[in-house]
C-alpha cells in the first residue's frame, strides 16, 4: 500500500545556497522529516551531504573546514580579482567573461575542456563526504545534472554520491563534465534548477522547494556591450525557465538574501540567519500545505491536483 511521502527540493545559487542549511536547521527544531531530497547544483552538496550525515550541525562543520582549507582557497582564487569588485548581482558567467576579455583565461580555456582539474574537483569533495553509495543513504537522495551532448535532465538516484555531486555541480568550462552511465553531465542547474518536478516523479506526494537563486530583477543592470546583452538574454531565458519548473512545488520559499555574491562563502553566519527567518515566516504555511496534500492524496494513495508539467521528460539513472 502507498504512503504519503514529502520531500525537500534544494536549488541551486552558489554561496547564496548556503541558506538551505538555515532552513534545514528549522526543520530540525521542529523535528519535521523528509521521504526524500532533490537537489541542483550547490543544492545537491548540501542536500547529499544532509541525506548522509542527517545533521546539519555535521553539514555545516565540513563546509567551515573547507571553506579555510588551502585547496578550497586554491580553486576559488580563479574566481577572485583584487583589482576589479563585484557585487552580488554578478553572474559566474558576468565575471568569467569580464576575466577572459582581461586575458585571464584566453590560453586556459582555448588549450583545456575546464580551469579546474578532476583531482583538484573531486579533492574538494571530498573533504565534505566520504565515497558511498546513493541507495546507502539513510533518506532517498536524488542529484539533477544536464546532459551535456542531448540537453535532457538527468536525475541521478543511483551510484557513487560524490560523483552524482560532482556532476550535478559542474559549472561549465570552470569544472570538467562527468561520465556517468557513458554521459558527460554538468551542472543541472541549466537544466533544472528548482527541481521540483523530479521529485514528484519520484513519487512525492507534498514538495517543499527552497530556491535561493536570482530573479532578474537581482541580476546585474541593463547591459553596455553586445556581448553583456547576449549574456543578460541566457540568464533571463535561465530565470524564466526556473520559474516555470519551480511551480510545481506545493510551497515555494525564497530566502531574502539581499547582495550576497555568488562565491562568498564567507557570508556563512548571514544565509543560515536568513534561512532559518524565511522558514520561521512561513511555517504556518508549510503544515497547512502537508495537511491539505494529506487530504488530497487520500495519505498517499492517489496523485491529484497535479498539472501536466510534472509529467515533463526527464531521465531517472
Amino acid at each position: 500500500m502507498s504512503r504519503f511521502k514529502s520531500a525537500l527540493v534544494l536549488s541551486g545559487g552558489s554561496a547564496r545556497a548556503l541558506s538551505h542549511l538555515g532552513v534545514i536547521q528549522e526543520i530540525e527544531r521542529r523535528n519535521l522529516k523528509f521521504d526524500l531530497i532533490v537537489g541542483t547544483s550547490m543544492g545537491a552538496v548540501i542536500g547529499g551531504m544532509y541525506a548522509y550525515f542527517g545533521d546539519s550541525a555535521r553539514v555545516i562543520e565540513r563546509l567551515k573546514n573547507l571553506f579555510e582549507s588551502e585547496l578550497f582557497l586554491k580553486t576559488t582564487s580563479i574566481a577572485v580579482d583584487e583589482d576589479f569588485v563585484f557585487t552580488g548581482s554578478d553572474s559566474f558567467i558576468h565575471r568569467f567573461m569580464w576575466l577572459f576579455r582581461q586575458g585571464v583565461f584566453y590560453t586556459r580555456t582555448m588549450l583545456k575542456m575546464e580551469l579546474v582539474a578532476y583531482d583538484l574537483y573531486d579533492g574538494l569533495l571530498s573533504m565534505l563526504m566520504p565515497e558511498v553509495l546513493i541507495e546507502d543513504l539513510p533518506v532517498p537522495f536524488a542529484a539533477v545534472a544536464m546532459d551535456l551532448r542531448t540537453g535532457e535532465e538527468i536525475v541521478l538516484t543511483k551510484g557513487s554520491l560524490r560523483r552524482a555531486i560532482a556532476a550535478s555541480s559542474s559549472i561549465p568550462g570552470m569544472f570538467p563534465a562527468i561520465r556517468i552511465n557513458g554521459r558527460m553531465l554538468v551542472d543541472g542547474g541549466w537544466a533544472d534548477n528548482v527541481p521540483a518536478v523530479p521529485a514528484i516523479v519520484l513519487g512525492a506526494h507534498f514538495v517543499l522547494a527552497v530556491d535561493a537563486t536570482l530573479d532578474i530583477a537581482g541580476i546585474s543592470t541593463y547591459p553596455k556591450s553586445a556581448m553583456g546583452m547576449l549574456l543578460r538574454c541566457d540568464e533571463v531565458s535561465r530565470i524564466l525557465l526556473n520559474r516555470h519548473r519551480k511551480s510545481a512545488a506545493d510551497v515555494l520559499i525564497v530566502p531574502e538574501m539581499g547582495d550576497i555574491f555568488w562565491a562568498d562563502f564567507k557570508s556563512l553566519d548571514h544565509c543560515l540567519a536568513t534561512g532559518r527567518k524565511v522558514f520561521e515566516d512561513n511555517a504556518s504555511t508549510v503544515y497547512k500545505q502537508i495537511l491539505l496534500r494529506r487530504f488530497r492524496t487520500l495519505k498517499g494513495a492517489i496523485h491529484p491536483g497535479r498539472t501536466r508539467e510534472w509529467k515533463h521528460p526527464l531521465v531517472i539513472v
